[in-house]
């Protein structure tokens, strides 16, 4: 069937046939799912008895091509290509034949197959395009239900459920949601498709209002694909009717409002109200109001209603009670006063009246409410600060007694000690002025006292300092008491400000520390706001530029050794610490290269004296070489040096010597021996010593001996040789030359000994 315009079928007809004895049967829109299949039945008739169907093309959405004078489009299927591979010819089959049936089966289908399907059959002299809607949506179709013109109670009706959707061979079901036979079927013709559920049952009054469902269901996946509801409406004359009171109990005094309930369609026009079993005059409508309930409107109440279908039943009948909350309520102190803090206090609730019967009583005490089956409460101790306290009886409301006062007698609370004066921070010689204060007291008459680190001050309620200094800080308290007790306060931590004072330098790990090793001086002190900057000086006063409270050495050396002091500034002023000594002693290393390299220089200083005293004597004998040959009773002296073994010092009375009264501890001294041969005559010096007059025949030469000989004690510090030195020993020889016989030569020596 087309839903084009007759114009249009005229246009199409003359463009696709030359006959008009063409004719197709077959739904106008066939429905269906995505991922479901859709059934195509389909009849044809061609022109002309003896022509058969040559050839079958199914096309999605085509149009008409005007240049090639044909259909385009996508082709789903074709029987001139059956068996041959096309994108979509799979899930197209053609069930019909070449004759009258042209019925097609598509599965799956798709979104995209929704749109105009194109039949285009052709036969040897004839051809024609039949249009066929395809509605293809993205979810499951949803049923229809179908309901009878008016439903009565107790009177059997048919619902019809449909849906326009059929496919052999794609399994579906329709359920209903009531319980009844039901009857399924399909209808597949060129003219509907559709698959329908018929539900027959007997509706009760109970059915009306309530919603009737059908769904569809998918028996493979077991799930529910789409459904459909409506709602009954179900014709009835009233049921029994019930009363509802609210609320219920009433309050007296309060407003009650009563409702007649009874079932009907349509709803009831009308309505009878009972009291007691007695009619009440002028109430006929479905509520009964009563503005102010009173004890007499208490009792039984019943209605009855009736509609066009007819008259209901009195049901059963509901109780109007009139209640109201416990009277006069009092709360009574069982305990004689006065109450302390702490102490046990017993109170009782008392009523005179109540409806219902009083289920509970509830406190209100300390800000708090308390509930209790008895009406006795016990504080077991009470606080300084208890407020009054109210009780209330209650059955379904609450009635509170009027609050009575404990009058609880307690010692001073809240003690706090006051800065008075500086209002500030408080400097070292401040007048300075604490005050005691507290909250509350019961009774009022008090005493104060005053603790400083926990031990006793004084009494009264101020304390004054004329200038407070540094050690009057501390922890202070006061204390005030009552004839109740005595409560005592936080501690007031009073601070004093001052500059720093008594700044010292410790050293560590001690004063006198070895070279190479660590030193650490800090400086101590007291100070209140503590100390921001410290800066250290030497024994020079040089700002060594350091600010830190400790001065690390690491290594120490020698050239640190000096007094230190520091200085330290917070940010009420300045001060300074006395100097304090570090000492740093040599090293055993240091002390042995610096006695290798005194050592050194010593013999050094040694060599060169020898070599100076050497060429002395040479020049002196040159000289007196030259004065011997200006005269002739002159002598020539040569100087010859020789090393011989060391002997042994000894004193004999051949001996001079010349002691030196400077040196105490090292004596040095010179001796001069003569050697006496056996022809030489002894003469006697100035020393008491012998001394001879000449030259002896028998003697060959004079040996004059030097000997420098070097201090046993240390030179250096606490320098001390491991061992003694051995003397070192240089020695002349003295040969007189001139005129008469040399003499023979004697092992007679003389000494010359330097000590230091």
């Amino acid at each position: 069937m087309h839903l084009l315009g007759p114009s249009f079928l005229l246009l199409e007809y003359l463009a696709f046939s030359d006959s008009s004895l063409w004719k197709f049967e077959h739904p106008h829109t066939l429905y269906t799912w995505d991922g479901a299949c859709v059934w195509i039945p389909c009849d044809y008739k061609i022109p002309g008895s003896k022509q058969m169907l040559e050839n079958l093309t199914l096309y999605h959405n085509y149009h008409y091509d005007e240049t090639r004078k044909d259909f385009s489009g996508t082709i789903l299927y074709d029987t001139a290509k059956a068996g041959k591979t096309l994108p979509h010819q799979e899930r197209v089959q053609f069930l019909g034949d070449k004759k009258s049936n042209c019925t097609i089966h598509i599965h799956p289908v798709s979104v995209n197959d929704s749109g105009c399907l194109g039949l285009r059959v052709t036969t040897k002299n004839d051809k024609w395009m039949e249009k066929i809607n395809l509605n293809v949506s993205e979810t499951p179709l949803s049923p229809h239900i179908q309901l009878p013109p008016e439903i009565q109670e107790s009177q059997e009706v048919t619902l019809t459920c449909s849906l326009n959707f059929s496919c052999p061979g794609y399994q579906i079901q329709l359920k209903w949601s009531l319980e009844g036979p039901a009857v399924t079927s399909t209808l597949l013709t060129t003219k509907i498709v559709s698959t329908q559920s018929k539900l027959t049952f007997q509706p009760q009054w109970t059915h009306h209002g309530k919603n009737l469902s059908c769904q569809l269901w998918d028996p493979r996946a077991e799930r529910i694909l789409s459904e459909e509801s409506v709602e009954l409406d179900v014709k009835h004359a009233p049921e029994s009717s019930m009363v509802e009171i609210l609320p219920s109990p009433a309050k007296e005094g309060n407003k009650v409002q009563m409702t007649c309930v009874s079932p009907a369609n349509p709803p009831p026009t009308n309505y009878t109200w009972y009291h007691d079993k007695k009619k009440v005059l002028g109430q006929t409508s479905k509520t009964f109001q009563i503005p102010a309930v009173l004890l007499r409107h208490a009792g039984y109440y019943s209605c009855l209603a009736e509609n066009s279908l007819g008259t209901g039943q009195v049901g059963q009948e509901a109780e109007l009670d009139v209640q109201y909350p416990p009277k006069e309520v009092t709360a009574v102190i069982q305990n004689p006063t006065p109450i302390r803090e702490g102490d046990s206090v017993t109170l009782s609730c008392n009523y005179n009246s109540s409806n219902p019967e009083v289920s509970r009583y509830e406190w209100n005490f300390q800000g708090s409410w308390k509930k209790l089956l008895r009406e006795v409460l016990i504080i077991e101790k009470v606080s300084w600060d208890a407020r009054p306290i109210s009780c209330a009886a209650c059955n379904q409301w609450c009635s509170w007694a009027p609050s009575v006062s404990l009058d609880v007698l307690y010692a001073p609370r809240d003690v706090r000690v006051q800065q008075i004066s500086p209002p500030s921070d408080i400097h070292s010689g401040h007048r300075v002025l604490l005050g005691c204060n507290f909250s509350s007291s019961r009774p009022r008459d008090v005493r104060f006292f005053w603790q400083k680190n926990g031990i006793f001050l004084k009494e009264g309620r101020d304390l004054t300092f004329d200038a407070i200094s540094p050690e009057d800080a501390g922890n202070y308290n006061c204390l005030v008491n009552n004839s109740v007790g005595q409560t005592v306060s936080e501690p007031r931590v009073l601070q004093v400000l001052y500059a720093p004072r008594r700044l010292r330098v410790s050293i560590g790990p001690k004063d006198k520390v070895m070279e190479g090793k660590k030193a650490v001086l800090t400086c101590e002190g007291d100070a209140n706001p503590p100390i921001f900057q410290y800066s250290w000086f030497d024994w020079k006063n040089q700002n060594l530029q350091h600010y830190d409270q400790m001065l690390r050495l690491d290594p120490v050396k020698v050239q640190h050794s000096g007094a230190y002091r520091c200085q330290a500034i917070n940010r009420l002023g300045m001060g300074q610490s006395t100097p304090s000594t570090l000492t740093v002693y040599y090293s055993p290393e240091t002390i042995g290269r610096r006695v290798a390299v005194g050592v050194g220089f010593c013999l050094a200083a040694l060599l060169l004296a020898f070599w100076g005293v050497k060429l002395q004597k040479s020049w002196k004998k040159i000289r007196s070489q030259q004065g011997l040959q200006e005269n002739s009773s002159g002598q020539s002296f040569f100087v010859r040096n020789k090393k011989v073994r060391r002997a042994p010092l000894s004193e004999d009375p051949h001996s001079l010597g010349c002691y030196n009264p400077v040196m105490e501890d090292a004596i040095s001294y010179a001796t001069l021996r003569f050697p006496v041969g056996d022809a030489d005559a002894p003469i006697t010096g100035d020393a008491g010593t012998p001394e001879t007059e000449g030259p002896s025949p028998s003697r060959d030469d004079t040996v004059t001996y030097s000997v420098v000989q070097k201090h046993r004690v240390g030179d250096y510090e606490n320098v001390v040789p491991e061992s003694p030195e051995d003397e070192g020993i240089h020695y002349s020889e003295l040969v007189c030359l001139g005129i008469g016989e040399r003499p023979l030569a004697q092992e007679m020596v003389e000494y010359v000994t330097l000590k230091h």
